[in-house]
């Protein structure tokens, strides 16, 4: 048995880091099949799950918060790292922050919508997205907040359609969401500066996402020619809608780094 490596996954806004419960079951058993061993890290990002929300104000937050409050979660040693869109954001600064802590980096859609330029059509899209959302919030309207954000990700309609508890887990946690926009929008990065990741990284989107990922997908294939590119039949919320498209990639990319590291 090779030895024993770790596997970092990152959530997406609104969730938690149970979401990857389906993707730990694929690993375990392709780490059986090909005789691997890792271990889990499965944080939960700032403001959900059972991590509190960031002691910083909304217009003061950026991705180095987060990897600030992951800090003792993840390992010294090098690791694996997984993300999907807010997640895969917080993975890509953390992989071009410390090239030298990664075996692979596997991103589902990173939502770095600050690769674009200022003026790019997509760019204004998100930030329109992004002042209807907090516009809501200052009218004390969560859930109209949460239905402009998952409508946007789905499509029109979804949010009405899901289960109550569904849709007062989501109004309870959109108030993070206008911080994760921040992030996002702020961050000091352009796609030059992606040159410093230097592991093997997988990049997967799905057909039917929005054009604001598509966009950012094309800079991120554009700035790092050497990644593997897969596109899925399914949409952004594909490793929780389509984890059996999304799940045997990002378990088999793994094992192949896991190996060669």
């Amino acid at each position: 048995m090779s030895a024993q490596q770790t596997v970092v996954l990152l959530h997406s806004s609104l969730s938690n880091g149970r979401q990857w419960l389906a993707l730990q079951h694929q690993l375990q058993q392709t780490a059986s099949e090909q005789d691997l061993d890792f271990t889990y890290k499965i944080p939960d990002l700032s403001g959900y799950g059972s991590s509190p929300m960031p002691d910083n104000d909304r217009a003061q937050h950026q991705l180095a918060y987060e990897i600030a409050a992951l800090a003792g979660q993840l390992p010294e040693q090098p690791f694996h790292l997984v993300g999907h869109s807010y997640g895969a954001a917080v993975a890509l600064h953390f992989a071009r922050q410390n090239p030298d802590r990664l075996l692979s980096l596997s991103l589902y859609e990173p939502v770095a919508f600050h690769l674009l330029a200022e003026d790019h059509p997509q760019r204004r899209a998100i930030c329109g997205l992004s002042g209807q959302i907090l516009d809501h919030l200052q009218q004390q309207n969560p859930q109209q907040a949460a239905a402009c954000f998952i409508d946007y990700w789905n499509r029109p309609g979804t949010f009405d359609r899901l289960p109550q508890t569904m849709r007062q887990q989501f109004c309870q946690g959109i108030g993070k969401v206008s911080y994760d926009f921040n992030a996002l929008l702020t961050e000091p990065c352009n796609p030059a500066d992606l040159q410093s990741i230097r592991c093997p990284v997988l990049l997967l989107e799905g057909a039917e996402t929005p054009a604001s990922t598509h966009a950012v997908m094309q800079v991120l294939r554009d700035a790092l020619p050497q990644a593997s590119h897969h596109t899925l039949a399914c949409g952004h919320m594909g490793p929780v809608t389509h984890p059996q498209q999304v799940n045997p990639l990002v378990s088999q990319f793994i094992a192949t780094h896991n190996k060669a590291g």
